[in-house]
């Protein structure tokens, strides 16, 4: 059985926005161990928060993280690991397809370490992964749309939606998704417009994203 679960700095960094971090790790650990985040990562994270740009409460983000990172795992990719991804960067650069050294560290690990998932917010990422690491990669990938659509299925989306309309300028598309300009939206509504993002990137990057949305299953 394949392992464990890897989240990139943009799922992150969104889900301590909207203050669903518990949700995310709850949804995404296997057999007692937690998802993982590479350990940079919380550095690029503090950062991207302290600038604050497009987060109403900067604090309760800042707040939030700090309790996520007291969650998740901590990864460093090995010696063997940095080289994959620096040639997949190159091969992703040779084809005019972006990839960057966050994304190709976690594609690295997720390929020599047999993890379960990815679980990515970078939509060109997922477009390069599905040119350069379709085999190795191939229904392992997550998209953030996913992860919500998800996460609305278990807790319903009133509760989803208000975390998300909190800060409605931190992933437009999620915003749109939940109709945050609107005064009240259908369970069903938003659930097609997440599935309405989804198909859209399964178009352009076929077989790489995990098939449906219940991460229940991958403990199968």
């Amino acid at each position: 059985m394949l392992k464990g679960v890897l989240v990139d700095n943009d799922v992150a960094l969104k889900v301590a926005c909207y203050s669903l971090a518990d949700e995310m790790v709850s949804a995404t650990s296997l057999g007692g161990t937690p998802p993982a985040i590479l350990g940079v990562g919380r550095f690029v994270i503090r950062g991207r928060l302290a600038r604050g740009s497009n987060i109403l409460d900067v604090e309760r983000a800042k707040a939030a993280f700090e309790r996520l990172l007291e969650e998740v795992s901590l990864l460093e990719p090995d010696e063997a690991e940095l080289a994959m991804a620096a040639d997949l960067e190159a091969e992703a650069n040779r084809r005019g397809l972006e990839l960057d050294g966050g994304e190709s560290q976690l594609l690295a690990i997720l390929i020599n370490r047999a993890c379960r998932l990815l679980i990515t917010g970078d939509k060109r990422a997922i477009r390069a992964i599905g040119v350069i690491g379709k085999a190795e990669a191939a229904e392992r990938i997550g998209c953030l749309e996913q992860l919500m659509t998800h996460l609305v299925q278990i807790a319903g989306v009133a509760a989803i939606r208000a975390c998300v309309c909190a800060e409605p300028k931190v992933d437009r598309a999620i915003s749109t998704c939940f109709g945050c300009a609107r005064a009240t939206t259908k369970q069903e509504e938003v659930l097609t417009a997440l599935t309405s993002y989804i198909g859209h990137l399964d178009r352009e990057a076929p077989g790489v994203l995990l098939p449906g949305h219940d991460f229940a299953a991958l403990a199968a």
